[in-house]
């Protein structure tokens, strides 16, 4: 309705260009201006929209020798796996085992994702036959000494709360039989004792060989330095930048290609504040969910702040000696800005000195309101799709200047941009940094990132800035 009230005046103006009277007609039934932003409606006096999420992705593939495993658990692996003495293992049957590692393991992968560990053993100990036979007693004792090879057969599983199941664990081979003449019986040593050391070497592996695969401590590491709030300088003030973890995907496989995949998928949101956040604020790692995990690479949205004040003042400072000529006998001169939110748009207002050359001058205020748009030429925030509106006190100025509008439009669209060069350096390097970490055996940087603008929204106090990051992680070995 408004804008059909200003085409019509506009109409009458360059069709009638001598009849004032008309004009003043309108605007003693319609206002001294024609007014598109009014400033008593919804989108002035309601809170802005809430931001929208910032979600953030971090797919962590890691693809370990199984040589390197190798060599982890050999290192937490003692000598001692196994000692105990009067273990019954059948009818009147006892045996005290002391089982010794005697060399290095070795771990082959198959393709079904089992895992074959071959470790040479020195089994030493005793076995005792304890019977009643035609009324009497027999005892009798056999002591035995081995150097074994056994071949044995599991599928580790991981489970939520970071420790290791084993499953279908069997004993492939001992490296030789085990039998032994006793009595004048031949006695078949192998199924007497394979229950007894498939519940050794299951506790074993669970609470010593695999727990050196230390997933939980990969994970912590890579969370305590992704997850330290990082400040971004923005030219004015800055903002504090952190994630906020919601769920972690674990997911492991051996294959036959002698390598352990593992992958850690980290899914939440990113968040921002003026100020440092407290502990209280950071979370820590959720819980781990297994399942398959198929995404590369990061994925980050982050918010980025500069508050309207700061805006205000750096428009203030760089602009307070401009001077908007409207014609020949009239200029404008801008004497404060400020910034504001309008609904879904940002506003800039600005008060304004208008000299007229012959005639008083006068102050008056400029609205202007728009979808603020990142230029990635220049890097700088520019205001599109715009609105604007004209307040003076005098109704000479309103039906004089309201056509000149646009022109000051047009100098504030073009003078009153953000610049967001350092901001945005300052920002790359910090998520740079935020993908740089260390564990014991690698180092981990993101690769080719690529860093764009993908909205721009305003609160009640700041403009917010969504960057979006998204690389590939590369991870290297240390030698």
């Amino acid at each position: 309705m408004l804008h059909a009230i200003c085409s019509i005046l506009s109409f009458f103006l360059l069709m009638h260009k001598y009849s004032i009277y008309l004009i003043i007609l309108f605007f003693s039934i319609y206002g001294w201006a024609c007014r598109s932003l009014p400033m008593d409606g919804p989108e002035a006096l309601d809170p802005p929209p809430p931001l929208p999420e910032a979600p953030a992705t971090v797919n962590l593939n890691m693809e370990i020798p199984l040589s390197f495993a190798e060599e982890k658990i050999n290192s937490g692996l003692g000598e001692q796996l196994f000692d105990e003495k009067d273990l019954q293992i059948g009818d009147g049957l006892f045996a005290d085992i002391d089982l010794k590692k005697a060399g290095l393991l070795g771990l082959t992968a198959k393709e079904s994702g089992q895992v074959v560990l071959e470790m040479p053993v020195s089994l030493d100990g005793k076995l005792r036959v304890e019977k009643t036979l035609f009324g009497q007693r027999i005892a009798t004792a056999l002591p035995f000494q081995e150097e074994l090879n056994p071949q044995i057969s599991f599928l580790p599983v991981l489970k939520p709360n970071w420790e290791f199941d084993i499953e279908d664990l069997e004993i492939l081979s001992w490296g030789k039989p085990l039998e032994y003449d006793m009595l004048g019986f031949k006695i078949d040593f192998e199924p007497l004792v394979k229950r007894q050391i498939v519940r050794i070497m299951e506790n074993q592996l669970r609470t010593g060989t695999l727990a050196a695969l230390d997933f939980k401590h990969i994970a912590n590491n890579f969370w305590s330095s992704f997850s330290r709030p990082r400040y971004v300088e923005n030219g004015f003030s800055g903002t504090y930048i952190y994630p906020h973890a919601e769920k972690l995907i674990v997911h492991d496989r051996f294959t036959a290609d002698q390598t352990l995949l593992l992958s850690l998928t980290l899914e939440g949101e990113m968040r921002s504040q003026k100020d440092r956040p407290l502990a209280t604020q950071l979370a820590s790692l959720p819980d781990i969910s297994l399942e398959k995990t198929t995404g590369e690479g990061l994925d980050i949205t982050t918010p980025l702040r500069i508050g309207f004040e700061d805006i205000s003042s750096y428009l203030n400072e760089t602009l307070s000696d401009s001077l908007f000529v409207l014609d020949s006998r009239t200029t404008l001169k801008p004497l404060r800005f400020t910034l504001r939110h309008y609904g879904a748009q940002t506003m800039i207002i600005m008060d304004f000195l208008a000299r007229r050359q012959g005639k008083k001058d006068l102050e008056g205020k400029f609205y202007l309101a728009g979808q603020p748009v990142f230029d990635p030429q220049s890097e700088v925030i520019r205001m599109e799709n715009v609105d604007f509106r004209l307040d003076t006190k005098s109704f000479f100025a309103n039906s004089s200047n309201w056509m000149r509008r646009r022109k000051i439009m047009k100098a504030i669209r073009k003078l009153g941009v953000i610049p967001l060069t350092g901001y945005l350096e300052n920002a790359r390097s910090s998520l740079m940094e935020m993908g740089e970490w260390q564990t014991g055996f690698a180092t981990f940087t993101l690769d080719r990132p690529d860093i764009s603008i993908s909205g721009i929204y305003p609160t009640s106090n700041d403009l917010v800035i969504f960057v979006q990051t998204k690389a590939g992680i590369q991870m290297e070995w240390i030698k």
